[in-house]
Parts: C-alpha cells; sequence; structure tokens
C-alpha cells in the first residue's frame, strides 16, 4: 500500500497540470489555402460542390498539413490530387480553386460592399502619426488597388445564391481563410 501523502501528491500534481492543459489555447489550424486568396480560376458553384467541399475539408486539409514538406513537390501534389479526386475534385488545384471561390463568394454574401469597408480604411490612414506621408499615400494606393482585385471578382448571382444558403456552415471555414482581426 502506497502512503496517503504519494497518493494525494500524485492526484494534486495530476490536476495541476490538467488545470494548466485546460488554460491554453488550442493551437490554430494550418492554413491549407492562402488567406484572401482569390481564386486562380473562379468555379461556378453547385449545391454538390458546396457539400463536397464540406465533407472533403477536413481530411484534404489533413493531408495537405502532413505531407508539409515530404517528398518532392510532384509527390505532395499527386497525393493531394488523389486525397482531392476522393470528394469529386478534379486535382487539388481545382480543391483550391473551389475553396476559394467559396470564400470569396462568402466575404461577398456577408460584405457586400467592400467599397465602403475600403473607404472607412482610408479615411482611417491620415489620423495615424507613426506613418510618414509616403507610407499613408502607399497605404491608400494599395487600398485602392486591393479594392479594384476585390471588386473584379465579385462572384455571380447564382453563386452568391448557393453560398447564401450555406452561410453558417460555412462560416467557420470562413474564419480560418479570413484572420480574425480582419473580420
Amino acid at each position: 500500500m502506497k502512503p496517503p501523502g504519494i497518493v494525494v501528491a500524485t492526484c494534486f500534481a495530476a490536476l495541476a497540470y490538467a488545470g494548466f492543459l485546460a488554460t491554453q489555447p488550442p493551437p490554430r489550424p494550418v492554413q491549407v489555402v492562402e488567406a484572401y486568396a482569390l481564386p486562380a480560376r473562379p468555379v461556378v458553384l453547385s449545391e454538390d460542390m458546396v457539400t463536397r467541399f464540406l465533407y472533403g475539408f477536413a481530411p484534404v486539409a489533413a493531408t495537405a498539413r502532413e505531407l508539409d514538406a515530404k517528398g518532392t513537390p510532384e509527390q505532395r501534389t499527386a497525393v493531394l490530387d488523389r486525397k482531392a479526386a476522393e470528394f469529386g475534385f478534379a486535382s487539388f488545384a481545382d480543391w483550391v480553386d473551389t475553396t476559394n471561390t467559396i470564400m470569396v463568394t462568402y466575404h461577398w454574401a456577408t460584405n457586400p460592399d467592400p467599397r465602403l469597408e475600403v473607404e472607412k480604411a482610408i479615411n482611417s490612414i491620415p489620423s495615424m502619426l507613426t506613418l510618414t506621408d509616403t507610407e499613408k499615400s502607399e497605404m491608400i494606393d494599395g487600398l485602392k488597388a486591393g479594392l479594384a482585385k476585390v471588386e473584379n471578382a465579385k462572384p455571380t448571382p447564382g453563386n452568391l445564391a448557393i453560398v447564401q444558403r450555406h452561410l453558417r456552415t460555412l462560416k467557420p471555414f470562413y474564419e480560418l481563410w479570413a484572420p480574425p482581426e480582419a473580420q
């Protein structure tokens, strides 16, 4: 029989360790697609495609994390192409384009007038005391150029209609795609 002090000390140590683990924030998931990336080839969405994206995101993302820097780029691409194909995508590149199309469409569905957001950001730049006039000018030019890209990426009414039916389901995926400070 163990002395009661050892049992009690072990219980306290285990409890303290469990408490420590419970207070640690969960690690952020590894990004599989680039945040705010416009699709290389916008995709015409369908209900089936969004469903396949929802079911396939976790397995495809997990495969991408597992392959991170393992093997040659060709080997990684072949494995990712096979994993994306399991969910009905032509290739991993097709999966990425679909993901970015869905995320850009979600952003448009939840922020229908990006011009207002950009104008608000531009109006706040002159009051930034830590920036030089040149830096302020560059930021304003960058925001205007970014707005032009975003406006050119406006989704079709059909894509918007499909994504609007899935807003609640897509929100967690969008939060992975868009950094929290930008939402």
